[in-house]
């Protein structure tokens, strides 16, 4: 008899959908200015401003890649070399080469 384990992509699939149902909101960066005003006093501010718009471009690209991963796993679009690389961190637990720099370079 066959096994009843779960294919590799059938893991990736659910992984990606389980991430996409616990990734948070971007914050209101408008918000944060009027919270966390730039100040020569308070340079703090533009830490905490600088280190949300970091937190936005990382769920920005959660937002975008894990749909897109899932699509690909399905046939759907191409699987290309950055969605692959989403599906081996998904698969081995590790952070998707590309996403830990995702907030750190600016656009």
């Amino acid at each position: 008899g066959g096994g009843g384990g779960k294919s590799p992509e059938e893991v990736m699939d659910e992984l990606a959908a389980e991430l996409i149902g616990q990734t948070p909101s971007t914050f209101d960066l408008f918000a944060f200015e009027d919270r966390f005003p730039t100040m020569y006093s308070e340079s703090r501010n533009t830490v905490v401003k600088q280190e949300a718009a970091k937190y936005n471009r990382m769920i920005q690209a959660l937002q975008y890649q894990l749909p897109l991963f899932r699509r690909a796993v399905k046939g759907f679009v191409v699987m290309t070399e950055d969605l692959e690389s989403v599906g081996k961190g998904l698969f081995f637990n590790m952070v998707p080469e590309g996403w830990g720099s995702v907030g750190v370079f600016l656009p």
